[in-house]
């Protein structure tokens, strides 16, 4: 398939979203936990690679504002004090990142998802009031987000190419055209910016001496990376890393037990490790391309190349697909990005053989 074509299907990539207002919001905002029709429910369609706070805007005005508006005055004048910065989404009692793109949050917490079993529309609960500050960063806004989201970008970078030069190189324009781009969800927008951040390069070329033929420039030092990856570790410590192969088939075990019981997932207790990955392994393997298992085997310390167990144990999911684990880094980061540039990896319990 085109590259370029392929960079489309994945950014036109959809969840369609339900969402209902929590019980005590609307019980404090309209003295009933009923609310009137036809406003029960609100359904959108959310791109996987653009952020919550990107909708708040819509929801409060398309949905919010108009059921206190016909609700009575006092609901009316209420509605008038909800701010972006105090609407959050929650799912299965988990308040949800609201920095983490909307397709990472979907392959962290939707159990079913490594199975191919889709939750859809995801069912989210939205609040607008008692913001949770021990478990989100406050302000949950459109410019909070576009400030992160620059910062994000900036991180992706300096683990590319060493600087921050090509993202501070840009014109304010430039920025403001791909921030933009992402937040109305315009292709031609966000990628006539995003082809400077992150030239196109042949993803089979490696720095060894048989790709001299493409420019070093367009080779990135590095891929960024990050895993996801549900902590087994039960004794109060939030995110604790697994460490090693042993620790990682732990946890594939304890995701599974949980995925068999259907039990919620506990965002709190997965484990987010981020590594610049190199395009081509190390000695003795030296110019063959860094794979996913091999990113896998960096970052949790797995010593021992012939070390497998995971692969058979674990799905490791990105942008909702299970990719195989011999697929390369970095044609995977051109294929299936995220807009801000890393490459975001969700590592979960296998599904049982049948």
């Amino acid at each position: 398939m085109d590259p370029q074509a392929l960079m489309r299907k994945v950014w036109n990539g959809m969840i369609p979203i339900e969402l209902r207002l929590a019980a005590a919001d609307a019980i404090e905002l309209l003295a009933s936990a009923v609310l009137p029709e036809p406003f029960q429910t609100f359904y959108l369609l959310v791109p996987r690679v653009s952020y919550l706070p990107f909708i708040t805007a819509r929801v409060k005005e398309r949905w919010l504002d108009p059921m206190l508006a016909l609700s009575g005055t006092r609901a009316a004048a209420d509605s008038a004090t909800i701010k972006e910065s105090d609407i959050w989404f929650e799912y299965n009692g988990q308040p949800l990142k609201w920095h983490y793109p909307a397709g990472l949050l979907y392959d962290m917490l939707v159990g079913d998802a490594a199975r191919g079993e889709a939750e859809l529309p995801w069912s989210l609960t939205l609040h607008v009031r008692k913001f949770p500050a021990d478990k989100l960063i406050q302000g949950p806004s459109t410019q909070h987000m576009r400030d992160m989201f620059m910062a994000m970008v900036k991180e992706s970078d300096f683990i590319r190419n060493g600087s921050t030069k090509r993202v501070m190189d840009l014109a304010k324009s430039d920025q403001m055209q791909l921030l933009d781009g992402l937040e109305t969800h315009s292709f031609e927008k966000y990628f006539a910016i995003h082809a400077i951040v992150v030239p196109t390069h042949d993803a089979r070329a490696t720095p060894s001496a048989s790709s001299g033929t493409k420019p070093k420039s367009l080779l990135p030092k590095a891929i960024p990376v990050r895993f996801y990856m549900l902590s087994a570790a039960d004794d109060g410590k939030d995110g604790a890393a697994p460490g090693g192969a042993d620790g990682a088939l732990a946890v594939a075990a304890a995701a599974a037990a949980a995925a068999a019981s259907r039990q919620a997932v506990d965002m709190t207790r997965f484990h987010v490790s981020q590594l610049p990955v190199p395009l081509v392994r190390a000695p003795p393997a030296s110019g063959e391309q860094t794979t996913v298992a091999d990113a896998f085997r960096l970052c949790y310390e797995i010593t021992d190349p012939a070390s497998s167990g995971f692969v058979s144990s674990c799905v490791c999911l990105c942008q909702g697909i299970g990719v195989p684990w011999e697929t390369p880094v970095a044609w995977l980061a051109d294929s299936l990005f995220y807009a801000d540039c890393f490459l975001h990896l969700v590592v979960v319990a296998a599904p049982p053989l049948s």
